[in-house]
């Protein structure tokens, strides 16, 4: 299995490991519960090195990336972010992203197991006027989130972090660490204020360290899974996946329709009659799991795609994916070959206070 260059970290702290998309990545330090109330309380860290994080360049950039996305990248800013998705042709999701453009150029973060499959497939689309660069293996990514990130990070930064607005990007100049590469970003996977971090992997063991000096939590990817799930954030291999099309997922405002771009015939076939939808639910009893079968009735129609307990909220909740025309106020889902009802709730289960 492959490292991140804060493994020695890591093992530093008695993490214990698990294997994430070919990475040993550290599932836990204390608890899940304690590192989750953690990042809802204070200030949390998470290793994300294992993600990938590809660079964009040329004349032709913008509109190559409107082209393997789904065409929302035009117009966007200098030093800002957008959430979005690379398509198959049948309008199937082959990743979920995020785009930054900074430096006149772009930074596109990732999933890990999607890593390879995304970089062969915007190669095979790349044009005369664009350059692309695998940075994944040179940098560290680090997820610096909870209430008091900002505090944190400023204390650390001489570039003033604590202005930054929701999605946006800048160049970052630590306090008394040197790196060839770094950049800081308004964005987090925890429904949480924070910051993601790019580091030159010489740097990040120094980073790293000045976090754990003041008090940072250091974090491990099973909270990470239940901070996400509480704020609705899909993962992907589960909210997420080739057969599953971002309509159905809950994500049409991300669609640019007035732009072409790979899977877009595909999309308007279904926008306005999708087969399934995506659903948040509570159980009212037991804890439903990723491929639990849904029922109405004695029809299947449907499967949890994520479900656990949730350490905020002390209920057990989950996402699924629905036919659309089932009676939402007549669902059960199976768990250990028992019926068990669940209730639909709005999306997301949490939202911090801003």
């Amino acid at each position: 299995m492959k490292r991140t260059s804060l493994f020695g970290q890591h093992q530093k702290l008695n993490a214990k490991f698990t294997e994430f998309s070919g990475w040993e990545m550290p599932v836990q330090y204390t608890s899940i519960i304690d590192e989750h109330n953690a990042v809802r309380t204070s200030v949390g860290v998470f290793d994300t090195s294992h993600m990938g994080t590809f660079l964009v360049s040329g004349a032709n950039a913008e509109k190559f990336l409107d082209k393997v996305t789904l065409g929302n990248i035009s117009g966007l800013s200098e030093n800002k972010a957008r959430y979005s998705m690379i398509l198959n042709e049948d309008g199937g999701i082959k990743d979920d992203i995020i785009v930054y453009k900074t430096g006149g150029s772009y930074m596109i973060v990732v999933n890990a197991g999607n890593l390879e499959k995304d970089w062969q497939w915007l190669n095979s689309y790349k044009d005369t006027g664009v350059e692309l660069k695998d940075i994944s293996s040179d940098i560290c990514l680090l997820a610096v989130q909870g209430p008091k990130a900002v505090e944190v990070m400023q204390t650390l930064s001489e570039t003033n972090v604590q202005d930054m607005k929701y999605f946006t990007v800048t160049d970052l100049k630590l306090a008394n660490i040197s790196a060839e590469f770094c950049k800081i970003a308004k964005t987090g996977y925890t429904g949480e204020d924070g910051f993601e971090i790019f580091i030159s992997n010489s740097a990040a063991s120094a980073l790293w360290e000045k976090l754990m000096a003041s008090s940072v939590k250091s974090c491990g990817l099973g909270c990470r899974d239940t901070l996400r799930l509480e704020a609705c954030l899909p993962l992907y291999g589960h909210e997420l996946e080739e057969d599953i099309n971002p309509i159905e997922a809950g994500f049409i405002k991300t669609v640019n329709f007035e732009k072409d771009f790979i899977g877009k015939q595909a999309l308007l076939a279904v926008k306005d009659k999708p087969s399934r939808k995506s659903i948040a639910f509570e159980c009212l009893s037991g804890i439903a799991r990723n491929a639990n079968v849904i029922y109405e009735g004695e029809k299947k129609v449907g499967f949890v795609t994520s479900g656990t307990f949730s350490p905020t909220l002390k209920k057990a909740i989950g996402m699924a994916l629905v036919e659309a025309g089932a009676d939402m106020n007549n669902l059960e889902v199976e768990i250990h070959g028992q019926r068990r009802k669940i209730k639909e709730v709005k999306k997301p289960f949490y939202k911090r206070a801003r």
